[in-house]
């Protein structure tokens, strides 16, 4: 497997918008260009890199976000708000090409379905994404799916999390793409960063695979994923490859 490794987080998250403005580019170029924000610090994280790009095509972008939190439009919890301030706002995305999760009425298996029907609408059945932008949490979470949760396992497109699973602040209810639908995108972009994630990091790359409860591994390393991580993160991983002196 490939691992990009970077010295600081900075680091990784310019690396990242840079890996996403070339996919981004190219699918333009061939008609289409679609992609799937990330929430979280990380996501506003990455959002941020990619607002410092000029050589996105921001005007021909269908947006969309990987998850998001059940709370009112206008919280700033929501990925959403964290997108307008961070990167749609400046980049003037037009409105009419952001698809946002419509979780305003409270009921996540709602706000799930919705976003399927929105999904299937704009993308075809089963949805294919251009991009997809994850950050690693610390308790092994990619997107909103949580180890251990039903939305975890279940197969479908758009799933709903209850809040008494999220294991992540803020502990509330999230709706998030289904395993499928994010290991199914053209192109996964995962980002990690700092010591906090080290253990994730590691369980996701080198334990036996169980998406169930280590949800990361949902996207393993292959030809349509990369994974980009900082030395923090990946202290672990660097210290096992390194094999012990031979004694003398």
């Amino acid at each position: 497997m490939q691992l990009e490794v970077y010295q600081t987080d900075a680091e990784v998250y310019e690396a990242a918008a840079a890996l996403a403005a070339e996919r981004l580019t190219a699918a333009a170029a061939a008609g289409r260009a679609t992609v799937a924000l990330p929430g979280g610090r990380g996501g506003r994280a990455l959002m941020l890199a990619l607002a410092a790009r000029s050589d996105v095509p921001w005007q021909r972008l269908q947006v969309f976000f990987t998850d998001e939190c059940c709370v009112a439009d206008g919280d700033a919890r929501r990925t959403l708000h964290v997108a307008r301030e961070s990167l749609l706002g400046p980049r003037g995305v037009p409105a009419g090409r952001v698809h946002a999760i419509p979780v305003d009425g409270g009921d996540p298996a709602r706000a799930a379905a919705a976003y399927a029907e929105v999904l299937a609408r704009e993308l075809g059945v089963p949805p294919v994404l251009d991009l997809v932008l994850l950050d690693l949490g610390a308790g092994g979470e990619i997107a909103a799916l949580m180890p251990g949760s039903d939305a975890a396992r279940s197969e479908s497109t758009v799933a709903a999390v209850e809040a008494s699973r999220v294991t992540a602040d803020p502990r509330v209810a999230r709706v998030t793409l289904g395993a499928g639908t994010l290991r199914g995108a053209r192109h996964v972009i995962v980002t990690a960063a700092g010591s906090e994630r080290a253990g994730a990091l590691t369980a996701a790359l080198r334990e036996p695979a169980d998406p169930f409860r280590r949800p990361a591994q949902a996207v393993l390393p292959s030809a349509t994923v990369s994974w980009l991580v900082d030395r923090a993160a990946a202290e672990r991983l660097l210290r096992d490859a390194h094999p012990a002196p031979a004694a003398q």
